[in-house]
C-alpha cells in the first residue's frame, strides 16, 4: 500500500501551488478529485500547448504539475452543482482551494459550511496574504507576492531596481510547504478525531524563507539589500564566465584553502597568497578586484572541464544549465525523477516526478486529466448517480 491510500482529497486548486501539493499527496496514494470549471477553466491549460497546438487537454506545463489525479467538471454557479461538491466533501478527508477570499463561502463551500457536514473536515485554503486583514481581497500572482513578502528587495544587484527570482517560484515552494501542513493536520486528526482550517498566506511562507535579513533587521537593525550573486561569508561566490558563447560556471569558496586550490587550478597560485586576498576579510574587503581577477582566467577553460577540475579540488562548482542541457545531463536522467505518461490528447509525453527516491514505495504516477475526464466515474462510484441523472446533470450544462 502507499501511504496515502483510503485519504481522499477534494482540489478546488487551480494555477500552481495547490495543484502541485495535491500532485504529491496524489502519486504517494490518495485519491485526489480536482473539481474544475468549463466556463472558467484551470489558466495553466492555455499557458502553453504541445508540439505549438494550444488547447484546454494539450497544455505542457498543465500535464507537468497535475498528475495522479481525477478530474470533475462542474458548474458551481448552479447550486445542484454545489450541492455535489458538498455531497464529495463527506466523503472527502482533505478540501483545499486557493481562490480569491470569499469564494467558497459564495459557494456555500466555506470552512464553517463543510464542517457542519463532515466534523472532521480538514481544509486548506492557500492565498496571497491570507484570510484576514486588508489585503486579504487583494489578488495576486508569483511576482507580487514575492514583492510583498520583501524578497525583491533583497535579490538583483546593489544600486539597481528590485528583482525578482521568477514568477511562478513560491508557488512550488509554497506548493510543498502546503504538504506538510497537510500531514500534519492528517497526523492531528488521527490522535484526535479534530478537524481544523489551515489558513496559509503565501507571502508569509515566503518570508520565513529569507532568515537572515529577518534575524540581521530583528537583532542588529540592519536593513539587508541586494548583493546579487555575492555572499556574506563566501568569496569568490557567484557565475564566471568560461570559455564559449553563453557558458558560465557556478563556484563557491568557503575557505581560505579552497581559495588557494581555485587559485591552483586557474594557474594563478600565487594569488592565494597576495595580502589583498590571503584571508577572508581580506577577500570580502576587495570582492570586486578578486571577481575580475577570476573571471579573467575561468575564460580559458571549457565550462565542463572547469567544473571537473574544481570538484576534484573538493571545490563547490557547478555548470550553468540552459534547459536542453539539464534534460540531457547523465547525472540528472539518472536521478529518474523524469517519468512518461499519457496525458490528456497529447500522447506519452515526459515530466517531472517527486523529487525523491524512495526504497519501499513506489509513486503512482499517473498522466494529468483531460478537463472532467472522470465526471461519470466520480458521480456513479462515490455519489451513486445513474446513468439517466448524469446524463441530465451534462444536457443542463451542471457538469461537464
Amino acid at each position: 500500500m502507499l501511504p496515502f491510500e483510503g485519504i481522499r482529497v477534494l482540489d478546488f486548486g487551480w494555477i500552481f501551488a495547490v495543484p502541485h501539493a495535491t500532485a504529491w499527496l496524489g502519486s504517494l496514494g490518495a485519491d485526489v478529485i480536482r473539481v474544475e470549471s468549463m466556463r472558467a477553466p484551470d489558466l495553466v491549460r492555455f499557458l502553453t500547448g504541445t508540439d505549438g497546438v494550444i488547447g484546454p487537454n494539450l497544455s505542457g506545463v498543465f500535464h507537468s504539475i497535475n498528475f495522479s489525479r481525477r478530474s470533475l467538471a462542474l458548474d458551481l454557479s448552479r447550486p445542484e452543482a454545489q450541492e455535489i461538491a458538498r455531497r464529495l466533501a463527506r466523503q472527502s478527508d482533505i478540501v483545499a482551494e486557493n481562490f480569491t477570499v470569499g469564494n467558497m463561502r459564495k459557494y456555500g463551500l466555506d470552512y464553517e459550511s463543510l464542517r457542519k457536514l463532515k466534523p472532521d473536515i480538514i481544509m486548506l485554503s492557500g492565498t496571497p496574504l491570507g484570510q484576514d486583514g486588508p489585503f486579504a481581497r487583494t489578488v495576486g500572482f508569483g511576482p507580487t507576492t514575492q514583492a510583498f513578502a520583501g524578497l525583491c528587495h533583497l535579490t538583483g544587484y546593489p544600486g539597481e531596481f528590485p528583482c525578482g527570482i521568477g514568477g511562478t517560484w513560491p508557488d512550488f515552494a509554497v506548493g510543498t510547504a502546503m504538504v506538510f501542513f497537510l500531514l500534519a493536520a492528517l497526523h492531528h486528526r488521527d490522535r484526535t478525531g479534530e478537524g481544523q482550517y489551515l489558513d496559509l498566506s503565501m507571502a508569509e511562507m515566503v518570508t520565513t524563507m529569507v532568515p537572515e535579513a529577518m534575524m540581521d533587521f530583528f537583532l542588529n537593525g540592519r536593513d539587508s539589500g541586494p548583493i546579487g550573486n555575492r555572499d556574506p561569508a563566501m568569496v569568490p561566490h557567484g557565475v564566471f564566465p568560461t570559455a564559449g558563447e553563453d557558458q558560465w560556471a557556478a563556484i563557491a569558496i568557503a575557505s581560505d584553502t579552497e581559495f588557494a586550490a581555485l587559485c591552483d587550478v586557474l594557474g594563478i597560485s600565487a594569488l592565494a597568497s597576495d595580502p589583498a586576498y590571503a584571508r577572508l576579510a581580506d577577500r570580502l574587503r576587495n570582492v570586486a578586484m578578486l571577481e575580475s581577477e577570476v573571471a579573467a582566467r575561468t575564460r580559458n577553460f571549457g565550462r565542463d572541464e572547469l567544473v571537473r577540475r574544481l570538484r576534484e579540488r573538493g571545490i563547490a562548482a557547478g555548470p550553468v544549465y540552459n534547459t536542453h542541457e539539464l534534460m540531457a545531463d547523465g547525472a540528472f536522467r539518472a536521478s529518474a525523477m523524469m517519468i512518461t505518461r499519457e496525458h490528456g490528447d497529447s500522447g506519452a509525453r515526459a515530466v517531472p516526478g517527486l523529487p525523491v527516491k524512495f526504497s519501499g514505495i513506489e509513486p503512482d504516477y499517473r498522466g494529468a486529466p483531460r478537463i472532467g475526464q472522470h465526471s461519470d466515474e466520480v458521480l456513479a462510484t462515490l455519489l451513486g448517480m445513474t446513468a439517466g441523472e448524469i446524463a441530465r446533470l451534462r444536457e443542463e450544462k451542471v457538469i461537464f
